[in-house]
Formats: structure tokens, sequence, C-alpha cells
């Protein structure tokens, strides 16, 4: 067992030589016994993302260690200061004085020239350098991502075959990436070391900022890694939905370019879901692959966008068309910043969360139902109440059961490569008529939910008591269940077809067939699709305010409306036809 490794190591290492100088002879102290050798070789040479080791760690309760388990696979290649944090926080579970040891000996070498040297560069000075220059010559062949990785948070592997006359051949290449999703409180405050953690060792942290959370926590930020002594450098970009474009895109890996971003550096992004779709985009295209961290700031980011695998910008009036897969390598979910938002913003968000609780989760659903608007007045829990009261415990609640819910839908499906999607819920024909509309992606999706609910109702699939349940919740939140968008018959056509496109050539609308139970139409048509709406409009008129949310619009949120830029793209687009 590895977590056998690192105890025999740690104790002998503390009892031993705690007290050493900070000078070359520390490395000594590393190398001449081995308990070191046998915990590096373990390190280095265990694969990290074998579920067995996922579930070793699971039975220990001690989960939290696998990011770092999966950075020290690349132990050589740490600096020896971020070596010895790294092993401090495997070994903590186990034993907290070893791990408090390690890391005040982490700190006391940090920006020394032993500490700031990569541990191989160490090694290879001390009195066992054959070994390890062997070692070298070994994992050259068979083990290089221990040895010389572009960054510690993916790794791959393939097979290649190929004809006698080689005429042929044939591959099978995978890749194996982690993302950690942690619901965090106050990350900014300088107590909260998790940031620190993160980028002490790089000296410094490229931060991407929307401009809301500039105005808002911009100073919070500054003196969080002043007091750390981490440089930063802030790139502050405006992050409405209009500005979800590629040239954004553009600007942004420029920024990045200028300031010498190295491809082992994660970014750290925060903000919502436009500034974390944006910055997670442009770094999967600089260096093909550049790892960031996403501190979601936002309902919508914090339980849906910010620890998605899809980044993504808007192009020709449709949602996300542009994009790639590319996961945080770690999402810090943070209530604590709902304080600041405008409850229009906190009202959208929660509509994701209404996603997972009709489609997959149950017990979401009705936590939803009991807690109703006081969710939504509180903003989770963060203003008009006190930390004692019930809804901050729910809201909590609500927060993990989403996440949960959300990630392990997608994370089974990393690249699309199927539409057996639950989490899609929504995000079909809303896609198209969202900017079209002006409205906020959670008033969007609303709609489309509640009418797939409809259909699944026409289909005697769901029951008629548990739709007016979906259509009663979202109407009590003030979500949309009808926008005139509807009555559009080529935008719904035009939606329809893109879903076509998007999906393979499949509709796989996910719909509700009981609370938290999920199954697909493929097999709608455009003229029964026009028929459902025409239904699906008598029913929702008898909701509160005939069916129509409360501050729908980009523009009731103080947001500038998107359906302007469409007109213009529209309007270039058409100007370029006839040229």
């Amino acid at each position: 067992m590895i977590s056998k490794s690192i105890i025999n190591f740690s104790e002998y290492f503390v009892l031993n030589y705690k007290n050493s100088p900070v000078d070359s002879n520390l490395m000594e102290d590393f190398v001449n016994n081995d308990y070191f050798k046998n915990l590096l070789i373990n390190l280095t040479e265990i694969d990290p993302y074998d579920f067995k080791i996922s579930d070793e760690f699971f039975r220990l309760n001690a989960i939290s260690l696998l990011p770092h388990l999966r950075i020290l696979k690349t132990s050589l290649n740490l600096t020896t200061e971020r070596f010895l944090l790294e092993l401090s926080f495997l070994v903590q579970p186990f034993n907290k004085h070893l791990s408090s040891e390690l890391k005040i000996l982490s700190s006391k070498i940090n920006n020394s020239e032993f500490g700031n040297a990569k541990l191989i560069s160490n090694l290879l000075t001390s009195s066992k350098s054959l070994f390890y220059k062997k070692l070298i010559l070994d994992y050259e062949k068979k083990n290089p991502l221990a040895l010389y990785p572009t960054s510690s948070y993916r790794n791959s592997c393939g097979h290649v075959v190929s004809s006698n006359d080689y005429q042929q051949i044939e591959a099978t290449m995978n890749l194996n990436t982690f993302t950690s999703i942690k619901v965090e409180e106050n990350t900014l405050d300088i107590n909260n070391s998790l940031l620190r953690d993160q980028y002490k060792s790089f000296g410094r942290c490229v931060c991407l900022l929307d401009q809301n959370i500039e105005d808002n926590y911009g100073l919070e930020i500054e003196n969080y890694f002043n007091h750390h002594s981490i440089v930063l450098e802030k790139l502050v970009y405006r992050a409405m939905e209009v500005d979800k474009h590629i040239k954004n895109v553009e600007k942004i890996v420029e920024d990045f370019r200028k300031l010498g971003v190295n491809r082992n550096e994660p970014i750290l992004i925060i903000g919502g879901g436009v500034i974390g779709d944006i910055g997670a985009f442009a770094a999967s295209i600089y260096h093909r692959s550049t790892p960031y961290i996403m501190l979601s700031t936002s309902v919508v980011s914090a339980i849906d966008s910010g620890p998605s695998p899809r980044s993504c910008c808007d192009a020709g009036g449709f949602k996300n068309l542009l994009g790639s897969f590319h996961a945080p390598v770690l999402n810090i979910s943070d209530r604590s910043f709902f304080k600041s938002l405008k409850t229009s913003w906190v009202r959208h968000g929660i509509a994701e969360i209404h996603k997972m609780a009709a489609i997959r989760d149950k017990e979401l659903f009705n936590l939803l139902e009991d807690t109703g608007l006081d969710l939504m007045k509180t903003h989770f829990g963060t203003i008009n109440c006190n930390s004692q009261d019930e809804i901050v415990k729910k809201s909590k609640k609500i927060i993990g059961l989403s996440l949960k819910s959300y990630v392990e839908s997608e994370y089974d499906n990393l690249h699309e490569v199927h539409s057996i999607r639950d989490h899609a819920f929504g995000h079909g024909l809303s896609a198209n008529f969202e900017l079209k509309a002006g409205l906020l992606h959670g008033h969007a999706i609303s709609v489309e939910m509640t009418l797939s609910s409809f259909m699944s109702y026409k289909r005697g699939w769901l029951s008629e008591k548990d739709l007016h349940r979906i259509l009663k919740l979202f109407s009590e939140y003030e979500l949309s269940l009808w926008h005139d968008i509807l009555l559009d018959e080529k935008c719904m056509n035009e939606g329809f077809d893109k879903i076509l496109q998007k999906r393979g050539g499949n509709l796989a609308i996910p719909v509700p067939i009981a609370i938290g139970k999920c199954k697909y139409i493929n097999d709608l048509t455009k003229s029964e699709l026009r028929e459902i709406i025409q239904e699906y409009k008598i029913i929702v008129s008898k909701y509160p305010r005939k069916g129509l949310g409360v501050e729908p619009l980009c523009s009731d949120a103080g947001l500038e409306d998107p359906v302007t830029v469409f007109k213009a793209d529209e309007n270039i687009a058409k100007e370029a036809n006839l040229n």
C-alpha cells in the first residue's frame, strides 16, 4: 500500500532530521535511508488514475489526498519545497504531527537555493547520484511522465499495431486527467491556505478576473497574495454574455503570451460562467493545453459551469458553438461570494440546480421544494440571515448535492462521445433561442426544461402530478415557463436542426419520467413540436404571471442585451454572402 511507504519515510525523516540545517547536507538526510528511495519509487511508478487507488483512499476516508498523490507522480520534477508540501498533505490523515513538521520544513527551505531547485537536481548532487542517474535512464524509456512532465495534471498512453508491410497502421490513444472539486468558505481569507498552497512554489499567480469581481473583491485578492508573498498578475475582463466571443478568447491568449505563462503553471480564473468558459477555452488552446484553477463566484459556475470539462464561446447566434474539452484541475465553489450577486443572477443560477433535481436527484428536488424562495432571498444563506439559521445548512447541502449529481453525470462522458446526457436537460432548443430572445441563461433553459417535461407527459411517461410539481417548482422560484420565442417557427426549426448537428444525428432530448428519473426522446418531429408548444402555452398560462419569469432578460439584470450583438453578427454574415 502506498500509504505505508508514506508513513515509513515521514516518521523516519522527521524523527531523525527535523532539526537539520537547511543546506546541501539536507539532501543526504533524504537519500541515506531506504525509506526515501522506496517512497519515491512508489510515488513515481504508481498509476494514480487507477480506480483501485481511489478506492483505497476512499476506504481510508482520505479522498482529499488523491490530487496530491497525482501531483507527486511527478515528484522528480517538482521543486524540493513543493515536494515536501505535497507530501505533508499525504501524511496529514495518518499523522497530523508529521504533517505539521513537513510543512514547517517546506516553509524553512522556501526561497532557498535548495528549496527552489528541482528534487531531481538535488538528488543528482547527492552521494547517491549514481542510482538516480540510472533511474533517469530507466524512466526515459518506461516512465517519461515522472521524469519530464509538461504538467503534473494529466497523463496519456497509447497502443499502435501495423500490418506486415507497414501500409496500414492503427492507433488507440487514451488520456487521463483529473479534477478536484471543493466546496470552500472564504477562500480569500488570508488564513485560508488553499490558493497559497497552489501558487507559492511558482512564485506568482496569473489571475483572469471578471470585471465585477475586480470591482467587489479586487483589493481583497491583492491583499491575499501580497500577504503570502506571491506575485499577482491580474488580467481583468468584462464578462457579460455579449463578451463571450472568439475575439476575447484570442485577447486572453495574447495576454498569456505576454506574461510568458508556463505549460505547468495553472492559471487562476475567478468569476462566473462567462469568464470561466472563455478563460478555460483560452487555456485549452494556449500551448495546446494549459492547466487552470476555477474559483467559482456565481451560482451557475459554482454548481455547473465551474467544474465543467467543456470550455466554449458563442458564435453565429448559437450558444457555445465553439469550444474544447478542458476541465479545471481544481474547482472551488465558494458560497461566500453570493452575497454580492444581484438577486436576478441568483435566481437564474438556481435553474441549473433545478435541472439536476428534476432529472436526476429526488432528494435535491424535495429539498428545493422545502426551502422555497428563502434560498434566493438569502442568496444561499449569505445575506438576511444568521450563520446558525437552518437556511445556511440547507444551502450548503443543496450546493453539495447539485455538484455531486452534476459531476457524476458529466465526467463519465468527458468528451461527449454519446448523447445519453441527462444534464443536457433544457440545453437543446434553448441554445438557439437564448441569444435571440435576450434571455438570461437560467430562464432560457427553464423554458425548455418545463416544455420538455410537458413532452414527457404527452407521451404518457410523466404523471400529471409530477408534471405540475416540476412546473410549480420553477414558477415558485420565479423562473420562466414561457417566452414568445417558442412561437417563432423558424427559430424552433433552426434549433431542432442544430441539436441533430451537435448530437451526431440524434435528438436524444432528456426528459423526466418521474421526479429524479430520466428518459430520452429521439423521434420527435418538427410538426409534433409545433403542436406541443401550442398545447403547452395553454397549460402554463394558468400559472402565476402566465408562465413568465421575473427579470428574465439580460437587460433586466443590468447586462448588455445579446440581441444587439446577434443582429450585428447577422448583418456581417449577410454582407459577407453578398460579397
